[in-house]
Parts: C-alpha cells; structure tokens; sequence
C-alpha cells in the first residue's frame, strides 16, 4: 500500500492563505504547518466578519519572540467588544505539581495599555502577563478575575476586591507572595475563591479569609507553614482542601477547621495526605485523639450534607477521621471513599478497609449514603 501524502501542506503559503482564511478557526489549526501558524492567525483576524466577540482566549509559551503578533490579537479582541479575556503565557513545563522554581520566573509579557480602556469586561484571566494594579480599577463591570504564574502582592487582592464592585470569583495560580494571606476586612461580594499550588512566604502564619457570602473554596498546595487557617462564610457550600504529600503540619489541622472554620459548608472534600499520621507535640495521642475531643460542631449538627475523601489507602488516622464524620455528622446525606489506585496489588486491601469501616461504626444520619469509588 503506498504511503499516503499531505498534498494540502505542499501547496504556497500564500493559497493556503487564502484557503485557511475562509474556514473555522479551529479547522485552520488543524490543516496548517507550525511554521505557518501565526500568519493565518493573521489572516484570520483580517477576515473576521462578525461584528462582536463575547470570549477571546490566546495561550501562547514564549511570548516575547511574537509580540506583534500577540497585541494584534488581543487588539482584535478588544475591538470587537470582548467581554470574557484570557491570556496565557505560562510555561507549560514548569507545571509540575511539586516543583517550586516557578518562584524565580517573572512574568512573560505585559498587558498592552489599551486593554485598560476597556472597561465593559466581565472576566479577566492572565496567566504571566503582567499588569498595572491601579489601571485595572476601571473595570467596574469585571465580574472574575484569575492571576498565575507571577508575583500579585496581598495589596493587590485588597485593591481589587475593594474597588472592583462586581467581582465575586478571584482565582490564584501558581502565584507567589511573601505577605500573610489575611482578607480580615468584610468582603460581602466575595463567592468564589480559589488559591491552587500558590507560595507565600518562610514568616507567613495566616490565612484569614471574611467572606459571609463565599460559597465555594478550594485550596491545593502546601500548607506554607500557616498556623492560622480561618475561613469565614455563613454560606458556605463546598470546601476543597488539597495538601500535597508534602504537607508537614499537624494531625489537630483538619479538627481545629472542622471546630472553627467551615462552621457554613455543606460539602468538605480533602485528600488523603490531610489525614495521614504526621509528627506531632510530644504530648499529643492521636489514638485518643478523634474520641476524648470529639464533639458535634455546628457544620456537623446543621450544614454539613457531603464528605468526599480522595486516595484513601485504609491507615488508622483515615479510619478515626471517617468514624468522626460518620458518627457525628447528623444532616449528612452523602459520603465518597475515593480509594488509592497507584497499586493495583493494594487496592483490593484500601477497599475491604473502607468497607469494614462502614459495617463497624454507629451512623448518625439516617439518611447517609456511603460510596467506595
């Protein structure tokens, strides 16, 4: 059988073009050659004939050596109204969940001076692109905001929750900070808030967030040697803590949130590494532990509907975490045992764990539902 050939990728660049201008952007991409990429980006600008673009996202590595390329198309964006930006100019191989050199890198490009005269902006996503903190205060109608892969100071956040009216989700990326994160002043707008892998720094001691309206936090990364974890909310709907197994605080971490911070959640899911057996004060027993101290807190007796549990592998401090929620968890309704599957030759044991679990303990929600996944 005789090989097949791409007579498409032999023809001038100057029909192809011609050619790719007249279909879908996302067909262009696919029937071009990467050396002539950012030419019918180019041509693909010119002969847009669409009078508004509502979302425009440009994800590019290495920036700086297409420039002009880059401003053209975030020009483009902005002159057709765009009302949801994203530009991302990450480097895509830096993005290893353990590393931390990412610290050292400084963001890639700029963003141009225009983009701040457009002020009809609802969500605005830079990843290592730089921006001028005050200009961006024009936003008024900027309902989401997401930052990563650079430095955003903590005065930064407070300056744009503060004036920003809209805004009601902020999402941090792999960003780097050396102050506390402490949001004590009253946020009411505040609903969302992510902060994924970000790094702060060796005297950080808390992360304080009042938000009496935040519905949804996620958290993932290191602990960053916070003593102080406070996140206030009267409506809180799902909380997602992610420590890495790097994580070296104390068992007591997840108790201390339980008894003082997630008082509004109604779902908690957190990975396994947060329920391991970690180096604790000489006069802690964490045998003893999860009975002389438990007590039904206020999320346990009121709020708290959903517990997800990922990587479960069945140790002793996973199993008196569980039989905590299960026994004390009065308006629980649902419970997922996401087990370990990185061996094939253990998860056999992790699953009989979780299901000795539940035939063993006394439920204090009739209507809980318990799933080994």
């Amino acid at each position: 059988m005789a090989p097949s050939i791409d007579k498409f990728s032999s023809l001038p660049h100057s029909l192809l073009s011609m050619i790719v201008s007249l279909i879908p952007f996302k067909e262009a991409i696919k029937q071009t050659q990467k050396e002539a990429f950012l030419e019918f980006v180019l041509l693909w600008i010119a002969n847009h004939t669409k009078t508004g673009v509502d979302k425009f996202s440009l994800r590019l590595s290495l920036p700086g050596k297409v420039k002009r390329v880059v401003r053209e198309c975030i020009t483009f964006a902005t002159k057709h109204g765009v009302k949801e930006l994203e530009l991302d100019f990450s480097d895509l191989t830096l993005d290893c969940y353990f590393t931390t050199n990412y610290i050292k890198h400084e963001a890639l490009f700029e963003l141009p001076a225009h983009v701040y005269g457009h002020t009809c902006l609802e969500s605005l996503k830079l990843f290592s692109c730089n921006f001028v903190e005050a200009e961006l205060l024009n936003f008024h109608a900027l309902k989401e905001i997401s930052l990563g892969w650079m430095e955003v100071k903590l005065i930064t956040i407070k300056t744009l929750l503060l004036n920003c009216e809209a805004l009601d989700s902020l999402s941090l990326k792999r960003c780097w900070n050396s102050d506390d994160f402490d949001l004590l002043e009253e946020n009411l707008r505040l609903r969302k808030l992510v902060v994924d892998r970000c790094m702060f720094g060796p005297n950080s001691r808390y992360f304080i967030v009042n938000a009496p309206n935040l519905r949804y936090f996620y958290y993932s990364g290191l602990n960053n040697n916070f003593l102080v974890m406070d996140i206030r909310s009267l409506v809180m709907e799902e909380e997602i803590l992610d420590f890495c197994v790097e994580f070296e605080g104390h068992a007591l971490f997840l108790y201390k949130l339980v008894q003082n911070h997630i008082s509004g959640g109604s779902t908690l899911a957190v990975c396994n590494y947060f329920l391991q057996d970690y180096e604790l004060p000489d006069d802690f027993n964490l045998e003893r532990f999860w009975t002389d101290h438990a007590r039904a807190y206020c999320c346990l007796v009121y709020t708290l509907r959903e517990v997800e549990i990922k990587g479960f592998k069945g140790s002793m401090n996973e199993i008196r975490v569980l039989t905590y929620f299960i026994t004390m968890g009065r308006v629980l309704r649902k419970m997922t045992i996401n087990i370990l599957k990185d061996d094939a030759r253990l998860e056999s044991y992790h699953r009989n764990m979780a299901r000795w679990l539940i035939s063993s303990v006394q439920i204090a929600s009739t209507e809980l539902e318990i799933s080994i996944c």
